[in-house]
């Protein structure tokens, strides 16, 4: 099942139904009107870990360097899914990478490819004691001095480079570093020309366009039109630059300064792209010409995504707007880019414009074998892995575990590795204790979901385990059984009776093979995006008519299993209102309708009110004949009365809705 989230879009005229309504005001600016998918955590780690199992060892058998921008980039993807799932497999991975390449630069070249292992060897060095930095310390300390500006004259090097200078500062404490990075954006950005070019010599105005708040790879493409007579930006040229920014911006010193400049190009580039996404979700390689390539392309599109959903994370883009571009990109990138091999495929190989060769097949030409790669590494080339770990890594990050930093019990545990430590959202930290079964049980607070865990083992070990939930700490509901548990590394599962409602969850750790010990890294609980505290559980509320036995408080109870019913069918001329009564005007920005196949409401309006008299529409849409939740994401608005009016709904008799949830703004 996956959750339902509504994207903004303006509505001409709303409906008006009975009582004094209005459409939003010019403030609010839009009417949700359509529907999108967000998948739950578990499907996108899932992936992730799909494609990256298919690829691992590659490097290993590659002929190519494994320390250069493309490796780099896969291994910078490979980071990411580290951090997103905290499988012990992938450090590993990075640090025998690290170790390959002696922790050295691509090459001694003054060249910006070369020093993108640079920023992954960083990161690695903050969770493992065997990465060597002081080759890049060299390094970096020869480019601050010795590297000419005009080495940034194409957009790849934003993202092959950028990253490192931040990084460095925070390294050396040196805010040189942060002014480096600047006179090479600045100049990349507003002047751009490669002296080496002679049919760059006339050209002004530098890479980025401001007018179309796009890039152009290199200073051959500006004023030089493609066939059709379009300007040529190429997507995953523009892709490398938005995922720079998003780069350089979260590994900034915090409340740096500096920062104003890649924000706002971030933003404009965001508002930018989002107008050229295909209706699959996919960016095509030609920005403004789609007609002339027409297939969608993974690497630009994967890269995007990564921005995008940084951004939005980072409270940079509108959720309302953004979060729905971001669910139909990883729809493509999870259903058309990855096969259910995990083979990655739609990447345009190596290239430097639009019109290169991109490969569509549904697996490589040559599989790889247990001494060699086959054709994978070219026909899936591993900077197009990586861009796909770094976009799923950031869209699975915005379903934010419910758990995190929530107050924790446990049966058992040592000094030092507490039972809070399995809730703070950090895969290096850990609770132990000793021997089994033990229990750690989370308080989420009254009125959450979920639908899916992750469970981080220490050491990778196979522990067998159960989770279950309740509602009040005293009576529980088995929601996932691993008591039979054989593989290790880190799981994300999906409960096989979906959504619940919960309050607590409690995993038990039953043992495993060859310890004696429980020691759990991570232990999160997850559900929809950006869980919170529901603003309508147990609060007053009302419906137009009630079936017997199907109270409107049923809605708010926090519980699926029971609901409440129309006596009546809904229609146009009948609608059927559910309203409740949040006690005082409150904030928020998102209304969730859990409904089930069948009995649903379909056309539906989402409205506030101060006074419960006169209503403003929020939201116009109709729900998907599937079960709930169905999540409309709103401008932020502040109301005490909020409803649901339906006006047609599934089935032939009334419409049932299990919940009725109000999310708080911010």
């Amino acid at each position: 099942m996956r959750r339902r989230l509504a994207r903004t879009a303006l509505l001409a005229a709303a409906c008006l139904l009975a009582g004094l309504v209005t459409p939003a005001s010019a403030g609010a600016a839009s009417v949700v009107t359509e529907t999108v998918d967000v998948p739950r955590h578990s499907d996108v780690v899932t992936a992730l870990q799909r494609a990256a199992d298919s690829y691992r060892g590659t490097a290993s058998q590659s002929p190519t360097k494994p320390a250069g921008w493309s490796w780099g980039t896969y291994f910078d993807g490979v980071h990411e899914l580290y951090r997103t799932s905290g499988d012990q497999r992938y450090l590993d991975d990075l640090v025998a990478w690290g170790t390959a390449t002696g922790w050295q630069p691509g090459t001694n070249e003054t060249n910006p490819d070369t020093v993108k292992a640079g920023q992954t060897y960083y990161d690695v060095s903050r969770v493992s004691s065997a990465a060597n930095l002081a080759p890049m310390d060299a390094r970096m300390q020869a480019d601050l001095t010795g590297l000419p500006q005009t080495q940034y004259w194409w957009s790849d090097a934003l993202f092959m480079g950028l990253p490192d200078w931040t990084r460095w500062a925070t390294r050396r404490g040196d805010t040189a570093y942060l002014d480096k990075m600047d006179q090479l954006f600045t100049w990349s950005r507003d002047v751009g020309l490669n002296p080496a070019l002679t049919t760059c010599r006339t050209k002004t105005g530098g890479l980025y366009d401001d007018a179309e708040a796009l890039w152009y790879r290199d200073c051959r493409f500006i004023g030089a039109p493609d066939a059709n007579g379009k300007k040529v930006f190429w997507s995953r040229g523009n892709g490398w630059a938005i995922a720079a920014m998003a780069d350089v911006l979260q590994t900034l010193p915090p409340g740096d300064a500096r920062g104003a400049k890649y924000r706002d190009v971030l933003v404009a580039m965001a508002g930018r792209l989002r107008t050229l996404q295909g209706a699959d979700g996919m960016w095509r390689r030609s920005l403004l010409d789609t007609p002339l390539y027409p297939q969608p392309e993974t690497s630009g599109t994967a890269l995007i995504t990564y921005a995008l959903g940084y951004g939005v994370e980072a409270g940079l883009l509108d959720r309302a707007t953004y979060v729905p571009v971001i669910a139909r990109a990883w729809k493509g990138l999870s259903t058309i880019a990855e096969q259910p091999s995990g083979f990655v495929t739609g990447c345009q190989l190596e290239g430097d414009r639009p019109d290169g060769t991109l490969y569509t097949a549904t697996a490589p030409r040559t599989p790889a074998t247990a001494t060699s790669p086959g054709t994978v590494t070219a026909d899936s080339p591993p900077f197009c892995v990586g861009s796909f770990l770094l976009a799923g890594s950031a869209v699975a990050r915005l379903a934010s575990a419910e758990s995190t930093g929530r107050p924790v019990t446990a049966s058992a545990q040592q000094t030092g590795a507490e039972a809070s430590r399995a809730v703070d959202g950090d895969v290096t930290t850990r609770w132990t204790a000793s021997g089994f079964p033990q229990t750690l049980t989370v308080d989420l607070g009254a009125g959450h979901r979920a639908s899916n865990v992750t469970l981080v083992p220490t050491a990778d070990r196979a522990y067998r385990y159960r989770v279950e939930t309740s509602v009040d700490g005293v009576q529980w509901t088995l929601a996932l059984d691993r008591s039979t548990n054989t593989a290790t590394g880190s799981r994300s599962d999906a409960f096989p009776a979906g959504t619940v409602g919960l309050r607590y969850a409690r995993l038990t750790v039953l043992g495993a093979t060859g310890t004696t010990s429980t020691s759990i890294q991570e232990f999160s609980v997850h559900d929809r995006y950006r869980p919170r505290t529901n603003l309508a559980h147990r609060a007053p509320v009302a419906g137009t008519t009630t079936a017997a036995g199907s109270a409107a408080a049923n809605a708010v109870d926090g519980v699926t299993s029971t609901a409440w019913a129309s006596a009546a069918k809904p229609t146009a001329t009948g609608p059927q209102r559910l309203r409740v009564d949040l006690g005082a005007p409150r904030a928020f920005d998102t209304v969730s309708v859990w409904s089930r196949a069948g009995s649903g409401p379909a056309a539906v309006q989402v409205q506030s009110s101060p006074d419960s008299t006169t209503w403003t529409t929020l939201a116009a849409t109709t729900l998907p004949n599937t079960e709930g939740p169905h999540v409309v994401l709103l401008p932020p608005t502040t109301a005490r009365w909020v409803r649901v009016v339906a006006t047609s709904g599934y089935g032939t008799a009334g419409i049932g809705v299990a919940e009725l949830e109000v999310l708080p703004a911010g």
